[in-house]
């Protein structure tokens, strides 16, 4: 075990052969299995779990990248499993930030810039290029790629092998290489508790985005209608899934939104 002097770890249990590198903030009742390199600028909050030959903190894999200060921060009650692999931030004082209650099953690659959400599933072998945003409750099914930038909204799985190479609104399933929105994400809104009505109201925006053909502006206006509809019918339930939705388009997007 080789700690530097500049780090504050507080593990309960850290394994055989780790080494923690400068500038390192370990909480505690953060386990850390044999044969970890966690190499600097790295703050892991309490309850997470990393397994075996996982690699967090080093620098990203990015031409720009010249050594400035960076860190990743990862929050509370994550399982980090097997030879996953987490880059710190390009940029001065920039982060890739990993959240609550994730699990990230072995060899998952998170890169530089990366904001991951809470309660996600990210599978085995699946990638996210730079500046990916994948927001709570996704799911990255085995060897989804995610290009640099993409944004993934909530509640939204993404079949194994998928290749995403533009942003996906909240609620949906994605499937194909290349990706393609195929439905909505039913059984997902299920287990997190959303109700009929709820459902419906993710399918009508589904087909609203994905068989009118519509522009990303005359989607807008239409998601703006069915918002006033909903309003003044006294529809909470459901205006509460098309708000997460338009706050998600109104985001603005650097690859623009996934809509065939």
């Amino acid at each position: 075990m080789n700690i530097d002097s500049s780090s504050v770890v507080l593990s309960d249990y850290i394994g055989k052969n780790v080494y923690i590198g400068p500038n390192c903030k370990i909480s505690k009742n953060v386990k850390i299995m044999d044969n970890v390199f966690i190499e600097c600028n790295t703050i892991i909050d309490e309850g997470t779990i990393i397994y075996p030959f996982v690699v967090i903190g080093t620098p990203p894999q990015d031409k720009s990248f010249k050594n400035e200060q960076s860190f990743v921060f990862i929050g509370k009650n994550n399982i980090i499993r097997e030879f996953t692999t987490i880059h710190r931030a390009t940029g001065l004082n920039n982060k890739t930030i990993i959240k609550d209650n994730n699990y990230i099953m072995a060899y998952s690659h998170i890169a530089h810039n990366c904001y991951v959400g809470s309660n996600t599933v990210i599978s085995s072998y699946a990638a996210m290029a730079g500046y990916s945003f994948i927001d709570d409750y996704v799911i990255l099914g085995g060897m989804a790629g995610i290009h640099q930038k993409v944004k993934i909204g909530k509640y939204t799985i993404v079949g194994g092998m998928a290749k995403v190479v533009k942003d996906v609104p909240p609620f949906m399933m994605v499937d194909g290489n290349p990706a393609k929105v195929v439905g909505i994400n039913k059984e997902g809104m299920k287990r997190n508790g959303f109700n009929f009505n709820q459902i419906n109201i993710a399918k009508k925006i589904y087909q609203l985005i994905y068989t009118k053909g519509f522009t990303i502006s005359r989607i807008k206006e239409e998601l703006q209608i069915l918002k006033n509809e909903l309003i003044e019918n006294n529809k909470i339930d459901e205006l509460l899934i098309l708000n997460i939705v338009l706050d998600f388009i109104n985001l603005g997007s650097e690859r623009g939104l996934l809509l065939r």
